[in-house]
């Protein structure tokens, strides 16, 4: 079956458990979404099944909208409360100026090395699994982007972060960083992602919930903008995935029928050339 599915996956489940619920649902083994939760954060995920798996790499991907809770005065492995403790140390006060001054040094474009308990592989190995072991294998800082960020009290020890970042961030390592500006060690407490780009979780459903009416059958509904949507004459062309002409100056196009139809990614090879990256119809 051939759809899109808005999910709102509760904390204590993981996102292939989530994934899982909605190939069962609709009966589609050719399932994929575009990037994972950790099992204790809740919020949006996008799931594409059928051809629409064909989108992963054109999806909103960016501009993750995230809403998290931490409390200074505990270091975990995994930077977070579900980890096992391995640093106390008593927190200091920290005014409301504080906070936001240190946050407003995190916008902007800035590095992050990532947590040991992720999914990014060394040797073909997911990362947690060698911080299981006990092994600790060393990150490379990556470039990472923070639209907006803000941190404010919500308790004698807990904290709201607001944030919009780019792809490829863990919330949990921004806490770490911003923590460690302050001179504290932190620990996340939850985590929701709210939004990814212009996707908003209130239009999401819970994976138990899901019916037939639910699949969104537009594509360009959960395509990034950052790539044009444009419309061709020259469908035969395209869909025989020959090079064209595009009168645009854009790295990468989507482009549709005269009556709307998904076709293919376009790449450009030189001066208003084009040549086809992945059909899509």
């Amino acid at each position: 079956m051939d759809g899109i599915l808005l999910v709102n996956k509760p904390a204590g489940i993981t996102s292939f458990d989530a994934v899982r619920q909605c190939r069962r649902i609709y009966h589609e083994k050719k399932t994929g979404h575009t990037g994972t939760l950790d099992p204790g954060a809740e919020g949006l995920m996008i799931i594409l099944m059928g051809k629409y798996t064909k989108l992963i790499p054109y999806c909103v991907k960016n501009q993750k909208h995230y809403i998290a809770e931490f409390m200074f005065g505990i270091r975990t492995d995994t930077e977070d409360i579900w980890g096992t403790e391995i640093l106390k140390k008593e927190p200091s006060f920290h005014t409301d100026e504080e906070l936001k001054r240190t946050a407003d040094s995190f916008v902007g474009e800035t590095d992050q090395v990532p947590p040991m308990y992720s999914a990014l592989k060394k040797n073909g190995r997911p990362l947690y699994s060698y911080a299981r072991e006990g092994i600790e294998i060393e990150r490379k800082a990556r470039r990472i982007t923070v639209d907006s960020l803000t941190v404010s009290r919500i308790g004698e020890n807990r904290f709201c972060m607001d944030a919009v970042v780019s792809e490829g961030t863990y919330i949990r390592s921004l806490i770490r960083d911003f923590a460690d500006a302050l001179g504290e060690e932190a620990a996340m407490t939850s985590l929701k992602r709210t939004a990814i780009e212009h996707i908003k979780v209130e239009d999401a459903h819970a994976p138990d919930e899901l019916t037939e009416e639910d699949l969104i059958h537009d594509p360009l509904r959960v395509i990034s903008r950052r790539f044009p949507v444009i419309q061709t004459e020259e469908e035969k062309k395209v869909r025989s995935g020959m090079d064209i002409t595009l009168p645009c100056d854009s790295g990468i196009v989507i482009l549709v029928s005269p009556v709307g139809e998904l076709l293919a990614a376009y790449r450009k090879t030189g001066k208003n050339r084009y040549h086809c990256e992945r059909g899509l119809f």
